[in-house]
């Protein structure tokens, strides 16, 4: 898991770098972490989280390690964010 720890640290600030281009307050909808397996199984473990937050991701990350990796070697590790939705964002601040 450590490697693991040390890879997301390394993504974090180019997937920090990138959001901030089109989402400067670095608010979003979700984010999740994807980790591919030596057998090249694929899972994704994502979550509602209102902004990017690197603590947020090796939570996630050592949560899908300890419950899907299964003795499994980690081949790949990926990071990812779902941006808000404008249209529910713009009606959701017409209630306002």
């Amino acid at each position: 898991m450590a490697e693991c720890e040390a890879i997301i640290e390394r993504l974090y600030p180019e997937l920090e770098r990138r959001l901030a281009k089109v989402k400067p307050d670095l608010l979003i909808a979700r984010q999740g972490v994807k980790l591919k397996f030596n057998d090249f199984q694929l899972t994704t473990q994502e979550h509602v989280w209102p902004r990017l937050s690197k603590d947020d991701l090796i939570t996630t990350a050592r949560k899908t390690w300890n419950e899907r990796r299964g003795g499994r070697g980690v081949r790949l590790v990926g990071l990812h964010v779902t941006l808000l939705d404008p249209q529910l964002e713009r009606q959701l601040l017409l209630g306002l």
